[in-house]
């Protein structure tokens, strides 16, 4: 756990207790976020605040975008001083100015959503890909098919995916264990009759395969990795016809994680299951820390599933503002 530093000024004390507070409820505040608070800490000294409070002007002034930075930094600003306003809020601090995420505008985003066509052709690609074997390579002719199906099948992270090792699923049962995801939030997951299949077949071929070794794997042993994944799945893209998208980028791994997450959602809509039931589950599965996260991946693709857009009209009327729609 990295270590909490010395803060100087008035939020020294309530700054220590906010990051152990985060702590607490599992949150991962590392190095990074620590980082980021203590920047915080010195534009507020800097502003020559002498006691705990935060006006409207200097909230607004740390969370301005700057000149050539992205707005993955800026957001990164607003997180950290989101985060402990609202913690002094909660602290009945009377003049704490805070907004809800007026820097994030993820609305214009679209996520590539495959077809069917392009899924089933996907897969028969995978299956025919092939590599030259070298010592020093990985065998990209049996992990893709089965790396794919698994992410297509479980909407898993591909960070997730890559950390498994054998340890970590009961193939007999279909259960594979996420042992520490995203933000350390630890889930199981279920998979079909069918990925179980593969995931036995794939595992019969391998050799001197223990408990600690990753699933995915070099012929060295050493961890399949995301690079070497992005790089064949590119390949089996062009081999399936899949065009890049009018920013020159391919679509992503992580779009099958989307495509996932409406199709689960559809499925139990036909089944009579309304978005307050369903949602929860849903997020629970994908491992998100709140429903909000679960969200946005069916926020971003309201123009291709009416279906769902209507069921969610009665869960939450705004959830899908009036936007201009982006061509997929």
């Amino acid at each position: 756990m990295y270590h909490i530093p010395d803060f100087e000024g008035p939020f020294r004390e309530e700054l220590v207790n906010f990051i152990n507070h985060k702590r607490s409820l599992g949150y991962d505040y590392g190095k990074g976020m620590v980082c980021r608070l203590a920047e915080m800490n010195r534009f507020l000294i800097a502003h020559e605040l002498t006691d705990i409070r935060i006006p409207k002007a200097i909230y607004l002034s740390y969370i301005q975008l700057k000149d050539k930075e992205s707005t993955s930094t800026q957001e990164k600003r607003y997180t950290a001083i989101h985060g402990f306003a609202n913690f002094l809020i909660l602290r009945n601090y009377p003049d704490v100015y805070d907004i809800e995420n007026p820097v994030l505008k993820r609305d214009s985003f679209s996520p590539y959503i495959y077809s069917e066509v392009e899924i089933t052709s996907i897969f028969y690609c995978a299956d025919r890909y092939k590599t030259e074997r070298k010592p020093s390579m990985y065998d990209n002719n049996r992990m893709m098919p089965v790396l794919l199906r698994l992410l297509y099948s479980t909407g898993m992270r591909i960070s997730e995916a890559l950390s498994l090792r054998l340890g970590d699923m009961d193939v007999e049962k279909g259960l594979i264990s996420i042992l520490d995801g995203k933000n350390h939030v630890g889930r199981n997951i279920v998979v079909s009759a069918s990925m179980r299949c593969v995931l036995e077949n794939y595992i019969r071929t391998r050799n001197s395969f223990g408990a600690e070794e990753y699933l995915f794997h070099g012929y060295d042993g050493r961890a399949y990795t995301y690079d070497t994944v992005r790089l064949a799945f590119h390949r089996i893209l062009d081999n399936a016809g899949i065009q890049r998208r009018p920013s020159g980028k391919y679509p992503r791994l992580h779009d099958l994680r989307h495509l996932f997450s409406i199709k689960a959602l559809e499925q139990m809509a036909e089944k009579g299951y309304d978005l307050y039931t369903s949602l929860p589950i849903l997020c629970k599965y994908l491992g998100h820390k709140s429903i909000t996260e679960t969200e946005y991946y069916i926020r971003l693709t309201q123009c291709r599933f009416v279906q769902l857009t209507n069921a969610s009209s009665k869960y939450a009327p705004n959830l899908f503002p009036d936007l201009e729609v982006q061509a997929v």
